[in-house]
Formats: structure tokens, C-alpha cells, sequence
């Protein structure tokens, strides 16, 4: 499949306009098919289009979008990988299967002040201060998704008392601390 694209947004946008109308998401290391609340098989699956946008190198920043069909019932969804961290979260014949054929496009951004309206927090700047900086999860105040999903997971500027977009690097990093919102599920850090 064929996808000229500059950010996440056009493509959702594209593949939506393709039929891609399901929301699939990760839980437990599977991929779910949210509208049926039911866990789907990899083998069942075909990505028809893996996509991933990566910033430059110093940037330190990527975001995957995956287009698939479930043979089995039909339907066709996407899977929306904002902060690159599917590969370690994913059980090993999903992830296999996500990044087979991923596709990578340059996206020059780096010098972007915010991303999806919040702003852009880089490596640096983390690094100067990691203790202002954490990870929250499942908080129900996180501001509205531009691609018509939701936020699972959004950096925090805990001395702005704002959301923040925090670079991939920076999700990686073990000094960064995760605040669950009550019982919700806490992605692995490694």
C-alpha cells in the first residue's frame, strides 16, 4: 500500500479514508480489538501498511502507525503507535509481525516547539532536571487526541503543572517516573 505522509495526523486521516475504521490496541503484550473487546490473534492478522515517522537522529523521536486487516472478521483498523514503544510492550510474535515490513520516513521536526499541541520536552532539557518530568497513565484529564483516539499515556511537567509531549529517548529512560492513575496498567520500562 502506497502512503505519502508528513505526520500522523494526514495519515490516520488516509487510511481512515480506506476503510481503516476499527481502533485496535495493545493490553497485556496482545493486540485488541476495542469495538469487540476481544483479544486477536496474530495469525489472524494482516498488517497491510506499517508506517513509521521518525525525527531526526538528535530528535530522538518516532511514532508508527500500523493498518490492519483481521481475516478473520473482516474488519479493518488501526494501531497507533504515538511514543514507539510497541516493540517492547508487544509479545514477540505481534511485534515480529507490526515491524516486518515498517516502512521509515525522515520527518524534520526537530526543531518543532510541541507536537499534537503540547510541548515538545527533548532529551536535554529532560536530562537537566529528570525529576520534573513523569509519565502518567490513564489519567482522565488528558486533553483530546488529534487522530480520534485517546491518550493512554502523556508526559507531565510536574513544575508547570502541565501535559507535555516527551520524545521517545526520554520514554526509554529509567529515570523517568510513572504515575499510574489508580489501577491503571504501567508499561515496562526496558
Amino acid at each position: 500500500m502506497s502512503l505519502e505522509v508528513v505526520d500522523v495526523v494526514e495519515a490516520v486521516s488516509d487510511f481512515v479514508k480506506k476503510g481503516y475504521d476499527r481502533e485496535y490496541r495493545i493490553k497485556d503484550g496482545h493486540l485488541v480489538d476495542l469495538a469487540l473487546n476481544s483479544t486477536m490473534n496474530p495469525s489472524d492478522i494482516e498488517v497491510d501498511a506499517a508506517l513509521r515517522l521518525e525525527s531526526g537522529p538528535d530528535a530522538g523521536d518516532a511514532s508508527n502507525i500500523y493498518a490492519i486487516s483481521d481475516r478473520k472478521t473482516r474488519h479493518k483498523g488501526l494501531l497507533i503507535d504515538a511514543f514507539d514503544i510497541f516493540d517492547e510492550i508487544c509479545n514477540r510474535d505481534l511485534s515480529e509481525q507490526l515491524s516486518k515490513n515498517r516502512l521509515t520516513t525522515p520527518v524534520d521536526d526537530s526543531d518543532v516547539p510541541s507536537r499534537y499541541g503540547l510541548r515538545k520536552v527533548y532529551k536535554g532539557e529532560f536530562d537537566e532536571d529528570p525529576e520534573r518530568y513523569v509519565l502518567r497513565i490513564g489519567f482522565p484529564d488528558f486533553p483530546e487526541c488529534p487522530f480520534g483516539q485517546s491518550f493512554s499515556i502523556l508526559g507531565f511537567d510536574t513544575a508547570e503543572q502541565s501535559y507535555v509531549w516527551l520524545v521517545t529517548s526520554i520514554l526509554r529512560d529509567s529515570r523517568l517516573n510513572r504515575i499510574p492513575y489508580q489501577d491503571a496498567e504501567v508499561p515496562d520500562n526496558e
